[in-house]
C-alpha cells in the first residue's frame, strides 16, 4: 500500500484535496469513485526515513503508548494497531522502527520480542512491562502505566529545565558583561589611574593583575568551563567508579543533595509501583526500579534490598538495611505489606513524592537565584570599588 496525495472533483464540481492509501493509481481512482469523487491529479507521498543521528522525543513515545492503549481497549487487532500508530507518529525514526516491529508481529513474533530487537528505543523495562501485559492479557494497562510514567518523567524534566534556565542565562550574561569590562573598560580606567600616579590599594592591584591575566589569556577563561563540563560528562560515562563517587558527593551537597535523593527515590517508587501493578514480581520490580533511579548510590541500596528479599526477608526489613530510604516511606511499605494491599501503599508513596519533588525543586530554585545575584553584585562592587576608590581618595586629599 502507498500513500497518495490527490486532487479530485465532487458531485458539485468543487475541488477536493486529501490523502488516501491505495495499491496503485487505478486502485486510487476506484477508491475515490466509491466515495463520489473524480480523480484529477495525484502524487505518491514519499515516506521520510530517519537520518543517522535522528532521535525519538519522549513526546512521541508518550503518544505511541496512548495510541496503543486506546486501540487495544477498542479491540483493534495488534498488527492493525501498530500500523495505525506507525502512520500517526511524526517521528521518522519511530516510524521506521514500528514498521519493523509490525512486520515481525505479522510473522507470529510476540510484541515484546519484536520490541526487544530495538533496545535503543524499547529498553528492558519497557519490554518487561509489555511482556507482563501479554501474559495477563491486559496490554492496554501496560501501555497506560508506561505513558503515565513517561509523562511524570517529562514533567519532572521540564520543571528542572525551567528551574535551571534562568540561572544559566544569568551566568552567561554575567560572564559576557565581566568579559567586556575586563577586556575594554577596566584596562582604560586602570591606565588612567596609573598615569595620574594615584596610590593603588590592594583590591585595585588585584583587579589590575586579573585584568592583565584575562586580557592575555581570555580564550582560556572562555574555553575552560565547557571543556570541564564535557570532561566531567565523559568521565561519568567511561568510569563507573568516578560516576559513583560524584553521585555520592552530590547527595551530600546541602539542599541539592536532598533534592537529588528525592528525585531518585521518586523514580524508583514510581516505576516499582508500575511494575508491581502490572503483575511483575517484587524482585524484577526492584531491579527495574533500581535501573531508573538515576543515582548509583541509591541504585546500590535498592540492589542490596533486592538481595535481602531474595534470601527470604521481608521487603520492609530489606529497605531498612540502607539509610537512603526515609522512615515515612518505609512505614508506608510496611502498612501495605502487612495489610496485603501494597498497590494502595505504592500510590500513597507516589503521591508523597510528587509533592516532595515539587517542593524540593522550588527550594533549589529559590536558593540558586539569590546566590547568583549575590555573586554578580559582588563582582560589580569589586570592579567599581577598585576603579573609583583611588579616584575618590585622590580627590578627597586635594585642597581647594
Amino acid at each position: 500500500m502507498y500513500t497518495f496525495s490527490y486532487v479530485a472533483l465532487n458531485d458539485k464540481g468543487r475541488k477536493m484535496r486529501g490523502e488516501l492509501m491505495a495499491e496503485h493509481e487505478l486502485d486510487l481512482e476506484m477508491r475515490l469513485k466509491d466515495i463520489g469523487l473524480d480523480l484529477i491529479s495525484w502524487r505518491e507521498k514519499k515516506e521520510k526515513h530517519a537520518g543517522l543521528f535522528a532521535r525519538i522525543k519522549i513526546k512521541d513515545m508518550i503518544v505511541f503508548c496512548l495510541h496503543m492503549e486506546q486501540l487495544d481497549r477498542a479491540g483493534v487487532p495488534l498488527h492493525d494497531a501498530l500500523a495505525d500508530a506507525r502512520d500517526a507518529t511524526d517521528s521518522a525514526k519511530l516510524k521506521d522502527i514500528l514498521t519493523s516491529v509490525s512486520e515481525s508481529v505479522k510473522t507470529g513474533t510476540m510484541l515484546s520480542e519484536a520490541m526487544a530487537q530495538h533496545p535503543s528505543v524499547f529498553n528492558d523495562v519497557f519490554v518487561g512491562l509489555v511482556a507482563a501485559g501479554e501474559k495477563t492479557g491486559n496490554l492496554n494497562e501496560s501501555f497506560h502505566n508506561l505513558s503515565n510514567h513517561m509523562k511524570w518523567n517529562n514533567d519532572l524534566r521540564r520543571k528542572v529545565k525551567k528551574a535551571v534556565t534562568y540561572p544559566i542565562v544569568l551566568v552567561v550574561v554575567l560572564t559576557a558583561v565581566i568579559s567586556l569590562m575586563m577586556l575594554y573598560v577596566v584596562p582604560k580606567m586602570i591606565d588612567f589611574i596609573l598615569a595620574q600616579g594615584f596610590e593603588i590599594p590592594w583590591h585595585t592591584q588585584l583587579l589590575v593583575d586579573f585584568s592583565a591575566l584575562f586580557s592575555e589569556y581570555w580564550y582560556v577563561f572562555i574555553i575552560t568551563p565547557p571543556l570541564l563540563i564535557i570532561s566531567y560528562l565523559m568521565a561519568r560515562r567511561t568510569s563507573e567508579t568516578f560516576a559513583y563517587f560524584t553521585d555520592k558527593i552530590t547527595l551530600r551537597i546541602p539542599v541539592i543533595g536532598a533534592t537529588s535523593r528525592k528525585i531518585a527515590l521518586a523514580r524508583f517508587a514510581g516505576f516499582f509501583g508500575i511494575m508491581y501493578k502490572s503483575g511483575i514480581d517484587i524482585l524484577d520490580a526492584l531491579q527495574a526500579g533500581a535501573n531508573v533511579a538515576g543515582n548509583r548510590v541509591i541504585k546500590e541500596s535498592i540492589e542490596m534490598a533486592r538481595r535481602s528479599v531474595t534470601e527470604g526477608n521481608k521487603l520492609t526489613d530489606s529497605l531498612r538495611l540502607s539509610s537512603q530510604f526515609p522512615n515515612l516511606v518505609i512505614r508506608m511499605f510496611k502498612v501495605g505489606e502487612d495489610s496485603g494491599n501494597l498497590n494502595e501503599a505504592l500510590e500513597n508513596i507516589n503521591f508523597f513524592y510528587d509533592r516532595e519533588v515539587n517542593d524540593a525543586v522550588d527550594a533549589v530554585v529559590a536558593l540558586i537565584q539569590p546566590m547568583l545575584m549575590i555573586i554578580m553584585g559582588t563582582m560589580i562592587f569589586w570592579i567599581i570599588a577598585a576603579v573609583f576608590g583611588p579616584l575618590y581618595d585622590s580627590f578627597s586629599k586635594m585642597d581647594f
